[in-house]
């Protein structure tokens, strides 16, 4: 019986942080909303498929027979060796365009992610700004209540304000790491395949 009014409160809570913060805390829910978007997004996808070393054991009979491979790898594999006559610029033309559709892709969105975590904290300090000049309204509207309403409300405003920025800011820090370590991860696999792959079938050209 309590769960239900608990969690009642804390959006209660939630709501009136909000409330409290002032119309910027609007742009920071904006902000919010498309960097964890854009980060969970771009998380399922650099854990999507194989495109990683773990299979690399399997790599050579996958050029033999690019038919069984399977997996992001083995379209990779498919798309690279497709047709009668292929060539080492074929096969480094091919494997160009995957790396250009994969890693420049994740490369656009690491660098809206970076954006909009520089931006999150800088929207709170607007908010902070916004607050600290509502407590100086309150300070020269005197010492009534009026006043004292004013400077409290612009001091919940100015610190829920850079709270919120730096909440929002943080963790997607952590998030562009994780995908950068990924996407570089992703880069090797795809040079480290074309190496394998002209290796496997022009060592004798």
């Amino acid at each position: 019986m309590d769960q239900p009014t608990e969690e009642v409160t804390i959006l209660q809570e939630a709501i009136d942080i909000f409330v409290d913060g002032g119309p910027v805390m609007a742009a920071l829910g904006i902000i919010a909303a498309i960097l964890y978007g854009t980060c969970i997004a771009t998380y399922m996808f650099v854990n999507r498929g194989n495109l990683n070393v773990k299979q690399k054991h399997q790599w050579e009979d996958w050029i033999v027979n690019p038919d069984e491979a399977d997996g992001r790898i083995g379209e990779v594999i498919q798309y690279a060796l497709h047709g009668p006559k292929v060539t080492i610029s074929v096969v480094q033309r091919r494997i160009a365009e995957v790396y250009e559709t994969v890693v420049s892709k994740l490369d656009r969105r690491l660098i809206l992610i970076g954006a909009l975590i520089a931006i999150a904290p800088m929207t709170g300090l607007l908010g902070t700004v916004g607050g600290m000049l509502s407590m100086f309204d309150g300070l020269a509207g005197g010492n009534g209540e009026q006043g004292a309403q004013k400077i409290a409300e612009g001091m919940k405003e100015a610190l829920f304000t850079t709270l919120t920025g730096l909440v929002v800011s943080l963790p997607g820090m952590f998030l562009a790491l994780y995908i950068k370590t990924k996407r570089d991860a992703i880069a090797n696999t795809i040079m480290g395949l074309q190496s394998a792959i002209v290796k496997s079938k022009f060592s004798k050209l």
